[in-house]
């Protein structure tokens, strides 16, 4: 069985940031060396700060993101089957797009939350708009190519 493809896109959601399994096992086996070392007093005081900062860096430091496969969206804790999704609403103008499944729950994707390298105001607008446009097209195609009968309001 082939793995699963997935399209990566940042995306500050509010949910936990999602971490491999390598990150948990890095932090786990570092957390572990730290107080191994401190432990057995083999590191001086600084450098045991040092040795405790690797583990909290790797946890802290994953990103958050927006996984497109060929039949679901994951973000955060939000999973979004794109054969149950009933209804798509898509508003360029405020930048948001809302997916509603048959049983009622709702995913909302919103322009503001990609984040951005730019500085200048216009450019992370710009940037912003570029994305939110580039991944709601792919969502919009991939509901479509699964379920023959969702409304979608808004789009071309």
């Amino acid at each position: 069985m082939t793995p699963t493809e997935f399209a990566l896109f940042k995306y500050q959601h509010a949910d936990a940031a999602i971490r491999s399994p390598a990150r948990r096992w890095f932090t786990g086996i570092s957390f572990g060396l730290a107080l191994l070392l401190i432990a057995t007093g083999f590191i001086v005081f600084p450098v045991s700060l040092f040795a405790l900062l690797v583990p909290v860096l790797a946890w802290t430091t994953a990103s958050r993101q927006l996984l497109l496969g060929p039949r679901y969206l994951l973000c955060g804790q939000t999973i979004v089957y794109y054969a149950n999704v009933k209804r798509i609403t898509l508003s360029r103008g405020t930048g948001t797009l809302r997916v509603q499944s048959h049983n009622g729950k709702s995913f909302l994707l919103e322009r503001d939350k990609f984040p951005t390298n730019a500085r200048k105001a216009d450019k992370i607008q710009k940037n912003k708009a570029a994305k939110f446009d580039k991944v709601a097209d792919k969502i919009i195609e991939k509901v479509r190519s699964a379920s023959t009968n969702v409304d979608v309001i808004g789009a071309g």
